[in-house]
């Protein structure tokens, strides 16, 4: 194995097994916390603080999604989980299942949408559909639906607007989970489900703003790359990405290729520094675009100084930072693993599966073509 992809490896092997040893001893402390009494345990504290300390442990709101990142930046790599930590992550995703079928991110927090498509990819990845009660989880995302066609991220979001994140988050798991054997995951002869898919690209083609990008909601937000990622990505799971307009196409690839900076990296934003993660998701969303104005990624982007960028981030013990110098960490390091998968030719030493877009995942563990009926 190269060196590189070995600490590559390394970094990720060690991050999931600290993680594993940080969430014994949390359970410890709620343990003894309930034993002893906040503040018998922590004096001085109080219990209100106490409890606040304790709930700021376990409120990680994207665990389960490091898990996914981690385990997708494996198969990025080539390398399958062992057997021992196979369990281990098997068993943590169950303990994260909520009554709804939905998943939270932590089994001390509530089920929300975006800690179930990462189960739902988990399941995919680690070829586990057992994990999942896809008729409960789909009926879950179905209700997250607004009657504009957009999704809130969790039951009970009061008056929250939709998102293009999580609106993109829910076609991506529809989608899968009728790959996982779920054929009633969604009702394909149901007419009131067909008008909410052309109401959900309706939606999503209204975030696209003047200069071209997407914001994550309608006529209010700045254009992002994150944004239009999702935006492109969710549409093209309608079978919408047609819906842009000529203009609004052109001026798409404009926006897009301005994103790459003097440094040869990404940014998301005019104005802004480059970061690994906008790797993928420029990458990702220029790809995406591709159909729409016949161009490859080699026509609008600089590959050699963007690989020469990501390198720079690389962290000596393995991993990738946000920026050069930079810690590393587990989320830069899937961003920008899977961002430079999209890249033609060579990666240096690293030997990397191809992403799917729209379902962010390898291509090789994905049936046939990536669309919600």
């Amino acid at each position: 194995m190269p060196e590189c992809a070995a600490s590559h490896l390394k970094f990720l092997d060690l991050f999931l097994s600290s993680g594993f040893k940080s969430l014994k001893k949390i359970d410890d402390l709620k343990d003894d916390l309930e034993k002893v009494g906040r503040d018998a345990l922590l004096p001085g504290l109080g219990a209100d603080k106490a409890k606040k300390l304790l709930a700021a442990c376990v409120a990680e709101t994207s665990l389960l999604s490091a898990i996914y990142w981690i385990c997708c930046s494996y198969a990025l790599l080539g390398h399958e989980v062992d057997s021992e930590r196979r369990q281990r992550i098997l068993t943590f995703i169950a303990s994260c299942r909520g009554a709804s079928g939905a998943f939270a991110p932590h089994p001390a927090q509530r089920e929300e949408l975006l800690s179930t498509v990462s189960a739902v990819q988990l399941a995919v990845l680690l070829g586990e559909p057992e994990l999942l009660e896809v008729s409960k989880v789909a009926a879950y995302i179905r209700s997250l639906q607004l009657p504009d066609g957009s999704f809130t991220p969790f039951r009970g979001a009061g008056e929250s607007q939709g998102d293009c994140r999580f609106t993109f988050a829910a076609l991506c798991a529809m989608t899968l989970l009728k790959q996982l054997g779920g054929s009633d995951a969604e009702h394909p002869d149901d007419s009131e489900l067909c008008d909410a898919h052309a109401a959900t690209a309706d939606w999503l083609l209204q975030c696209q703003n003047l200069d071209g990008g997407f914001g994550c909601r309608p006529r209010e937000c700045e254009s992002h790359a994150g944004h239009t990622f999702c935006c492109l990505a969710a549409l093209s799971l309608l079978g919408r990405l047609d819906g842009l307009s000529h203009r609004g196409r052109g001026r798409l690839l404009r926006w897009l290729a301005a994103r790459q900076t003097p440094q040869g990296g990404m940014n998301g934003r005019p104005g802004k520094k480059p970061d690994v993660c906008y790797t993928w998701w420029t990458l990702a969303a220029a790809q995406l675009a591709e159909s729409l104005v016949d161009s490859r990624l080699s026509d609008i982007f600089d590959l050699n100084a963007l690989q020469k960028f990501v390198h720079l981030c690389m962290a000596d013990q393995g991993g990738i930072g946000p920026h050069p110098e930079d810690d590393p960490d587990p989320f830069h390091t899937f961003f920008g693993l899977a961002g430079l998968s999209l890249c033609a030719g060579d990666h240096g030493v690293l030997a990397l599966e191809r992403m799917e877009p729209t379902l962010v995942l390898p291509v090789g563990l994905l049936k046939g073509s990536a669309k919600v009926s």
